[in-house]
């Protein structure tokens, strides 16, 4: 006599999907990829920028004369 089990049903399957939602998934993948590329492009500019801006903060309060002192380019 066989088991109750091996009786049950399988549980339902979702349809393969269509040719139009597979390249909709695609291009919503690639649009993905090209905003996540230009967000850390954009986070690297931003900082880039902040860097330039303490450096320029932390010559401009400490003085030309005192970051380029006369003579530090020679050896």
């Amino acid at each position: 006599m066989p088991r109750a089990e091996s009786r049950r049903a399988q549980p339902p399957r979702p349809p393969a999907p269509t040719q139009s939602v597979v390249r909709a998934r695609a291009a919503d993948q690639l649009y993905k990829q090209d905003r996540e590329r230009e967000q850390r492009r954009s986070l690297l500019r931003g900082l880039l920028w902040l860097a330039l801006l303490a450096v320029v903060f932390s010559i401009a309060r400490a003085g030309l004369h005192r970051v380029f002192v006369p003579g530090w380019w020679s050896l």
